[in-house]
């Protein structure tokens, strides 16, 4: 009798010890494929943030295209001649004023005053 209470203890201890060693094998392979998973989703979505990105990218340049195109002076000479009547002054009629730097004026050398 007392060989058999051994062995259904030891075997008892044993059958344990493997369900214990397939739950953690289980637990960790669920938490492999949760993770994996996981992953398989931020680069799905760091692709498609990534191709938006581009797409934003490449509205950006046309938009910045038809902004220089909209505001050159081949599209606003011809309005402002004839919507406004202006046009481009010759060169007598230019004026350059001098600007100011840190509180002094600065002029053009061509334009500088000499000292007798």
């Amino acid at each position: 009798m007392m060989a058999t209470r051994r062995r259904s203890a030891s075997a008892q201890r044993g059958r344990s010890l493997v369900l214990i060693a397939v739950l953690a094998f289980v637990v960790t392979a669920v938490i492999v494929v949760w993770r994996r998973g996981r992953g398989y989703e931020e680069v799905r979505r760091i692709a498609a943030l990534d191709a938006q990105v581009r797409d934003l990218e490449a509205q950006q340049a046309l938009l910045e295209r038809d902004l220089r195109e909209a505001t050159g002076s081949a599209r606003i000479k011809p309005a402002a001649e004839r919507r406004l009547g202006l046009r481009m002054p010759s060169d007598s009629q230019l004026i350059t004023l001098p600007r100011r730097v840190s509180g002094r004026v600065s002029v053009p050398d061509s334009q500088s005053p000499r000292l007798p």
